[in-house]
């Protein structure tokens, strides 16, 4: 578990296990304490909500979410990796242009790429797929469009037969009108599936 909001105007960058064979919490490194909106002594991302992550390769990717240092209201389009065998964060550097900055999305990996869909800032929400190859250090967005917007779903990655299967749930999407006062969204209550032998909806 990592970060997320305290109170409206506190968010978090600690991180944590649970140990599922005796449930008991372990707190992984970083500052104790952790409610004021500083940076972290280990190489942490910046405290943050509405981040997602993923684990693939014996390492947890994060990506994204709201907040920043000093009760800033960033959102973010940065990617880490937090190295389970080691516990130690690295931040990733990609070779070319990072997507725009959201919270509130998914993450999931196959196949050596870290996919990001949906999610919303403070311009706009997403209804899109984001593809970063581990390999190549590089994204690509390649107009892979799901039928609305959406954030705050919930969502799973299956092993199927015979390709995998991304599902999503519900969430939230909300009419965005230039230079109107920003809301909350509406509920969705659809579900969806993306193919991942052909990357498809």
């Amino acid at each position: 578990m990592f970060g997320g909001h305290h109170s409206p105007q506190a968010r978090l960058n600690d991180h944590w296990f649970l140990n599922v064979k005796d449930f008991e919490w372990e707190r992984i490194g970083g500052d104790k304490g952790g409610l004021d909106n500083k940076g972290s002594s280990d190489g942490a991302p910046d405290p943050r909500a509405n981040s997602a992550a993923c684990i693939y390769d014996k390492k947890v990717w994060l990506y994204g979410g709201h907040g920043g240092q000093n009760y800033s209201r960033i959102a973010f389009n940065d990617l880490f990796t937090f190295c389970l065998e080691e516990r130690k964060w690295e931040k990733i550097v990609p070779l070319n242009n990072s997507p725009d900055g959201r919270g509130g999305h998914s993450v999931f990996a196959n196949d050596g790429k870290i996919y990001i869909y949906g999610g919303w800032n403070s311009l706009q929400q997403y209804n899109n797929i984001v593809v970063f190859d581990i390999a190549k250090k590089e994204w690509t967005d390649p107009d892979i469009y799901n039928e609305i917007p959406r954030w705050n779903h919930s969502s799973c990655l299956v092993e199927a037969i015979p390709s995998w299967k991304f599902f999503i749930f519900g969430g939230e999407c909300l009419e965005y009108n230039e230079g109107a006062e920003r809301s909350f969204g509406q509920y969705v209550n659809s579900s969806c599936i993306l193919d991942m032998s052909n990357v498809q909806w």
